[in-house]
């Protein structure tokens, strides 16, 4: 048995109306890392604007990582591009340490759809210090994450053109990433992740491989269904999958993480049974834990933990028995 994550009892962290620069319906999918200068949590939060029904990212910030401190009173990324014009979405946060620097995913939507952005920074908490370096890869896509360093000279990035999971292997970040990749895990029919599925958070080094988590959604007539399943791949080989969730590590069932009533953020006609979504953006250590954050029923932020050595020791024995679900 893969050791359980645990939901934070202080949940959810932060709810739309904590937002105090718009008025918000949404304040979910967050990035998460640790700022190096103050050991503070750090978290990139999507604000769905109920005026304009588009989004910006909010930074909140949190000493134990369990209770948010502090929320800024203004976006830390607002739609200053042509390519977020109607939204920057979605952020994915990485500290690459041999270059002291921190490295932002995110979505930019525009009408030429939802495209995988990047913005570097030296100072998280300092936005003038964000460079953007705009959108990274042709075509529309989602999902992304970059490793916390290189392997064999290389950046490595996992993204998601529909509907399955990609690695790649860039020289230069700043230069434009290739679409075309090593696919890694798909959906599998009948299944928790039937429909689609996309990388979470960034991986963090394991002595059993890269651990990240992943979402993974059942079909629009199954439901729609978002859940949260963990991914171990080869540290010196990360396009070899060593380990994917068989069945979901969390799954839509506490009650802010089914939302029932029509919410302007998101087409309720794909959402048949109500909005029940568990979206993994963020993966921090805090003490002895692991400690996930996630969008919750595309409505507000929350977080589970897991003690790290009873999860690193379990999936560690699920590899070793060949158990999981299969990649592709």
């Amino acid at each position: 048995m893969i050791a359980p994550l645990v939901r934070l009892p202080t949940n959810p962290l932060i709810r739309p109306s904590d937002i105090s620069f718009v008025k918000a319906s949404g304040a979910f999918n967050p990035g998460a890392t640790v700022d190096r200068a103050s050991d503070r949590v750090v978290l990139l939060v999507r604000v769905f604007e109920e005026a304009t029904r588009r989004s910006c990212l909010g930074l909140a910030l949190s000493a134990d990582g369990q209770r948010i401190d502090e929320i800024w009173d203004r976006p830390a990324i607002a739609r200053d591009a042509p390519y977020e014009d109607w939204g920057a979405e979605d952020a994915r946060i990485t500290y690459l340490a041999a270059e002291k620097r921190y490295a932002i995913t995110y979505t930019g939507y525009s009408r030429d759809g939802p495209q995988v952005c990047l913005i570097t920074s030296d100072d998280l908490l300092t936005p003038t210090s964000y460079k953007r370096h705009g959108p990274r890869i042709d075509g529309e896509n989602k999902n992304c994450v970059i490793f916390p360093e290189k392997i064999d000279g290389k950046y490595v990035i996992l993204h998601r053109p529909m509907p399955r999971m990609v690695c790649i292997k860039v020289a230069n970040l700043e230069k434009r990433w290739p679409a075309d990749g090593v696919t890694l895990v798909g959906p599998r029919p009948n299944t928790w992740r039937s429909s689609r599925v996309g990388a979470g958070a960034p991986p963090i080094r394991t002595e059993i491989g890269w651990l990240l988590p992943f979402h993974g959604a059942t079909s629009i007539e199954e439901g729609n269904v978002y859940s949260m399943g963990w991914c171990v791949l080869d540290l010196k080989n990360p396009e070899k999958v060593l380990y994917v969730s068989d069945t979901p590590a969390l799954t839509p069932e506490a009650p802010y993480e089914i939302e029932l009533n029509e919410i302007p953020q998101v087409d309720m006609a794909n959402f048949r049974t109500g909005v029940r979504v568990v979206f993994p953006q963020g993966l921090v250590e805090r003490g002895d834990d692991l400690v996930v954050y996630y969008g919750a029923a595309d409505t507000t932020v929350a977080a589970a933990r897991v003690n790290k050595r009873e999860l690193i020791t379990s999936l560690a024995e699920a590899i070793k028995l060949k158990q999981g679900g299969v990649p592709l």
